[in-house]
């Protein structure tokens, strides 16, 4: 059976199985309902031309990061039972860290240099995202994964 977890368990089933988990049930219905107005608002207000300038996309990708800010200025907003407010700030932080990296990106993509800057933070923006999803997820807040 161990040999089985190790092979079939993704590396974001594994960030699931190991966040932390709350027992804020309020928490996580309102930061779902803050989460769907998010979802919302990149399915309908996020398009870009077939052939974007470095400019265009770079302005782009930055009104997507001003989005997740202000989807986590949101949740920050949120009463949290004390018992969880260690685990939530974590996980906002994790988003606070993302959303200013999605600033960076946007700001290299302008110039023409987001090559250096994936290559550079790949690994560690990739297991951030994971890390950040997976307490989503484990706390029934799946709307709260955003790729």
């Amino acid at each position: 059976m161990a040999i089985r977890f190790l092979f079939v368990t993704s590396p974001d089933q594994a960030a699931v199985n190991h966040a932390p988990r709350i027992s804020d049930t309020s928490f996580e219905r309102a930061a779902v309902s803050v989460c769907k107005g998010y979802v919302r608002v990149f399915d309908t207000e996020t398009t870009l031309g077939k052939t974007p300038s470095n400019v265009e996309a770079g302005d782009f990708l930055d009104s997507i990061a001003a989005s997740f800010d202000r989807m986590v200025a949101e949740l920050r907003a949120l009463p949290v039972a004390p018992a969880d407010e260690v685990n939530v700030a974590q996980w906002l932080a994790q988003w606070q860290t993302y959303d200013a990296y999605g600033h960076r990106y946007a700001a290299a993509v302008r110039t023409g240099s987001e090559r250096d800057l994936v290559a550079r933070d790949k690994t560690t923006i990739d297991g951030l995202l994971r890390q950040r999803n997976g307490f989503a997820k484990a706390n029934h807040m799946s709307a709260c994964a955003f790729s």
